[in-house]
């Protein structure tokens, strides 16, 4: 291996960086250098070559010099490539102010140099380069795994406040692309056929492309649709490879001119929902890290599309539901109306026929026509339990809210249900507050609460048994008790009783009459004006029922 000397026979390494030595301490400080892998160079004052270690000298053969010929030569002489570098200022730095800088640059695209540049002692200076290319290689992976994994947070808070389908594409795509250094790309949907896709929404492409290939059928030859026939992705490295792969599609590849291109099947809940495609604008070796963030990044459009699709068909449905419910409301309030007018009639004229307005009545016809009026009551307060019921489902009943005396409205309750009373041999008390109490609810609805808990209450007791209601009050409320000495509710049944329809020990046979709304209806109006009905009760010692009401404040 030829080296240069100077003329007193030492090399120049020893004479610019060291002060004199003998020949074995140079020798030892030679070997050390030439056996690192870092490249060490030293220029003179002239930005001659002084000394080159063996890494540096492997460096200049790569680059095509010669490097004995480029000793005591000038370095941008030799090697005019370096001109212009960060490399070049650094030295150029060290050299005129005299300090050590530090620079890092990339060689030829994929080689990373970590320079440092310091004066020697006789006026020139020395460059130490390492490659960091693996460690500058490992940090861009971890910069670039880092910028992903915010994308994809960042995805995820943005499909949140997404709505619509298109809405949750245009976030895919405005989140991906610039993670991807992609230029393009599109997102596509199952059509209802379930053999076709569409593309819903496209970025960076022209739009004549887009509406060429708008609706993809699942048998085609297109990435997309080999993607989403195989559920896996389709990655295409570069032209040629589409070329080959598609030669269909070659004029069509050449005129976009783009590279790389990426299709990835959206799949959601074991079902595929359409595709998601990257396109890149030169031809790129896409690495599993890329793979895995399409992947990751097709899951969240997937799994976002499949809830709006669902939060949609809800939609639909409860609307459906809604139309449905004011339909049945409306067709109940019309057929009410339509009963009702020829049972009001039915009623007036048997009263007109027990009040001889006809003629003379004998006592047979007169048990007749109670019988009919009674049964005309009963069909009335069956429409009318019904056509409630309606109502409350559909939310269309009025509560006019205000305070009133709650004594003044309960002790007044007994006369509407004497005749009952007296039919069933019962015994009735009322014992009210001990203090004037004032509730706050609606008044004519309390009184429909009141009368649908005592009529059960003389429904489901035996002749000759006992009703009480009574009245206490709280300091935020007021409870109305209905007790009664029936034969009780058995603890399992307490909830279902509330329930619409249900009523307890009815068979064909019974003989307790109604449609099984009127608890059910009551506690909806209970709950509509801010209160709330319970039941207590034990199996052979009779049931209570309460009814609170906000208390008013005043």
């Amino acid at each position: 291996m030829t080296r240069s000397a100077s003329h007193d026979g030492q090399s120049p390494l020893t004479t610019e960086l060291f002060p004199p030595a003998d020949a074995g301490d140079f020798l030892a400080l030679q070997q050390a250098m030439d056996a690192m892998s870092d490249v060490y160079v030293v220029y003179d004052s002239e930005w001659r070559f002084v000394y080159q270690n063996e890494a540096q000298r492997a460096a200049m053969r790569d680059a095509g010099v010669d490097p004995d010929l480029a000793m005591g030569k000038v370095v941008w002489d030799v090697m005019p490539f370096l001109i212009g570098s960060a490399g070049e200022a650094g030295t150029r730095k060290a050299m005129t102010e005299r300090v050590t800088t530090e620079w890092e640059e990339s060689y030829h695209g994929d080689i990373r140099l970590h320079g440092r540049a310091f004066p020697t002692a006789n006026g020139g200076v020395a460059v130490l380069a390492r490659n960091i290319t693996e460690q500058w290689k490992a940090e861009q992976r971890h910069h670039a795994a880092a910028e992903r994994t915010d994308a994809l947070q960042a995805t995820t808070a943005a499909l949140a406040g997404a709505a619509t389908v298109e809405q949750l594409a245009k976030v895919v795509l405005e989140k991906g692309i610039p993670t991807l250094g992609a230029h393009a790309g599109f997102v596509a949907c199952m059509r209802p056929d379930g053999i076709s896709l569409e593309i819903i929404r496209s970025s960076g492409y022209p739009e004549e492309l887009i509406d060429r290939h708008r609706i993809i059928p699942l048998h085609a030859r297109l990435p997309m649709a080999e993607a989403v026939r195989d559920r896996k992705p389709v990655v295409l490295h570069s032209v040629e490879e589409r070329v080959s792969q598609y030669p269909h599609l070659e004029a069509e590849t050449r005129a976009t001119g783009a590279g790389s291109v990426a299709a990835i099947p959206l799949v959601a809940n074991d079902m595929v929902l359409g595709g998601l495609a990257f396109s890149f604008p030169v031809t790129r070796q896409l690495d599993n890290d890329d793979i895995e963030f399409m992947t990751a990044l097709s899951q969240q459009c997937a799994q976002a599309i499949d809830r709006a699709r669902l939060y949609e068909a809800e939609r639909e449905a409860r609307a459906a539901a809604e139309e449905a419910n004011r339909a049945k409301t409306e067709f109940l309030t019309i057929m009410s109306h339509e009963l009702r007018t020829p049972l009001n009639a039915i009623g007036g004229y048997a009263e007109l026929m027990q009040a001889g307005i006809r003629g003379p009545v004998t006592e047979e016809q007169d048990v007749d026509l109670e019988r009919i009026k009674r049964s005309q009551r009963h069909l009335l307060s069956l429409i009318n339990d019904v056509l409630n019921f309606a109502k409350l489902q559909a939310g269309i009943v009025q509560i006019t809210e205000r305070e009133f005396e709650i004594d003044a409205l309960a002790a007044g309750i007994e006369a509407l249900i004497t005749p009952q009373l007296i039919e069933k041999n019962l015994s009735f008390k009322y014992l009210p507050a001990s203090e004037i109490c004032i509730s706050l609810g609606d008044p004519d609805k309390v009184e429909q609460i009141l009368l649908n808990l005592l009529s059960n209450a003389i429904k489901f007791t035996d002749r000759g048994g006992n009703i009480t209601l009574s009245v206490e009050c709280g300091p935020s409320h007021v409870d109305l008790k209905v007790a009664d000495s029936g034969s009780g509710i058995s603890e399992d049944k307490l909830q279902a009783i509330f329930e619409p329809f249900v009523q307890l020990n009815r068979t064909r046979t019974s003989t307790n009459e109604g449609t099984g709304l009127g608890l059910s209806i009551s506690r909806d109006l209970a709950r509509a004006m801010g209160g709330e009905l319970t039941v207590e009760s034990v199996v052979g010692d009779g049931s209570i029922f309460t009814l609170r009401l906000p208390r008013s404040a005043s």
